[in-house]
């Protein structure tokens, strides 16, 4: 049954975009004035965009508590509930900073409101995407804390984060239009420990993910240390 419904709502969501894609067709209507994406009213997209996107962080928490709670306790998996926690205290830091919090007044700034618009909705996408293949990789290490890991956990321990950091690179795009080096390191990063945590207890991979994501955080602090909050300035 679960898997019906999975596939009804996989179905329904892929019906949503691409019909949006294509402005929403309907036989013997003319093509609307008004894009899918406009963002006539400045703050309705943003705030839905992440209102999707903090739910996906809540439930994120939610799940893995859930899978903790049917697991033996041990020190190894309480130490991943710790770690998975500040992660996604992490990624909600790594969003909001700056990109995130102006990210209304970019789109109201922008030259072209639709496609900024459309391009912001790709970007949350791909961020909520990476949020819940982290949670995956979470849960995954939670049920398996001995041994070596299964490649994928190491896809979702690590690819997930990185994928969240490229919807965020997108999202800088939008803002600032500019490329964010720091979070391009920090994919360079995931992949490059991919290897030699292949050989490490599954504990590693999430800790190292969380240490990489920790990194950029204090990274972005340490760019805005004295500085006066930066504007928009997206593409016109």
């Amino acid at each position: 049954m679960k898997n019906i419904w999975t596939a009804l709502w996989g179905a329904a969501v892929t019906v949503d975009i691409v019909s949006a894609q294509l402005r929403w067709p309907a036989p013997g209507t003319t093509e609307p004035q008004v894009s899918a994406w406009a963002t006539d009213s400045k703050h309705h997209l943003p705030e839905r965009y992440q209102q999707l996107l903090m739910i996906a962080l809540g439930e994120s928490v939610l799940g893995v508590g859930t899978t903790f709670t049917s697991q033996p306790a041990s020190p190894a998996t309480s130490a991943l509930l710790v770690v998975a926690f500040l992660s996604t205290v992490l990624l909600w830091r790594i969003y909001f900073y700056r990109s995130g919090q102006i990210l209304a007044e970019a789109l109201a700034a922008a030259g072209n409101r639709d496609a900024a618009g459309r391009a912001t909705g790709t970007a949350h996408v791909l961020m909520v995407l990476g949020i819940v293949a982290t949670a995956v990789g979470f849960e995954a290490v939670l049920k398996h804390p001995h041994g070596l890991p299964e490649p994928a956990w190491l896809i979702t321990s690590l690819g997930g984060p990185a994928l969240f950091l490229y919807g965020r690179i997108r999202l800088e795009r939008i803002v600032f239009n500019r490329l964010s080096l720091r979070r391009v390191v920090a994919i360079a990063a995931l992949a490059v420990v991919a290897v030699p945590l292949y050989f490490a207890p599954p504990l590693a991979s999430p800790v190292v993910a969380g240490l990489i994501l920790l990194a950029v955080a204090l990274a972005d602090a340490h760019h805005a240390a004295g500085r006066p909050p930066e504007a928009p300035s997206p593409a016109h």
